[in-house]
């Protein structure tokens, strides 16, 4: 993995429709195809897919070194127009996300997304000057993330700071 590039960006309102899952980190990878078809799926129904806009990320609410592996939240999101008429469902839900955040970015193949994060947390957060802040980190996709080990995609991590 290549030392990323880090940013400082504000947010002022990103408004995103997801789906969220319950269960392990690898509970949640053999589902991730199924949850992000649900969710494009949705989109495309209500046309709130915009071409070279929509950006898709996955949602981490919850520390995996606190929360037992079998409670760990994690949402597969879909930014849309603030101003977009959704009618929220069962399993599709909508919310806005703002603040600071320190972004990382990355160019990683499947096998380095561990390692991008605890790049971001161990030598970037917690040995650099910002705080973290109390709101929740994404990974949002650059480009179409890699379907095997060989192949690499563009990665930003966001981590909410002060």
């Amino acid at each position: 993995m290549l030392k990323p590039t880090i940013t400082i960006e504000n947010i002022e309102a990103m408004r995103v429709i997801y789906v969220r899952f319950r269960g392990s980190y690898n509970e949640f990878r053999k589902n991730s195809r199924k949850l992000f078809e649900q969710l494009f799926s949705f989109a495309e129904a209500n046309q709130l897919i915009i071409p070279d806009v929509s950006k898709v990320l996955t949602i981490y609410h919850d520390n995996p070194f606190i929360t037992d592996a079998k409670n760990l939240r994690t949402s597969v999101a879909m930014t849309i127009p603030l101003n977009a008429a959704v009618t929220e469902t069962d399993e599709i839900s909508s919310m806005v996300i703002s603040g600071n955040f320190g972004v990382g970015h990355f160019e990683l193949n499947l096998g380095e997304y561990g390692d991008a994060w605890n790049y971001m947390y161990q030598d970037w957060l917690f040995s650099g000057e910002n705080k973290a802040r109390d709101a929740f980190p994404f990974e949002l996709y650059v480009s179409e993330p890699p379907k095997n080990f060989k192949a690499k995609s563009l990665t930003d991590i966001y981590i909410p700071i002060e």
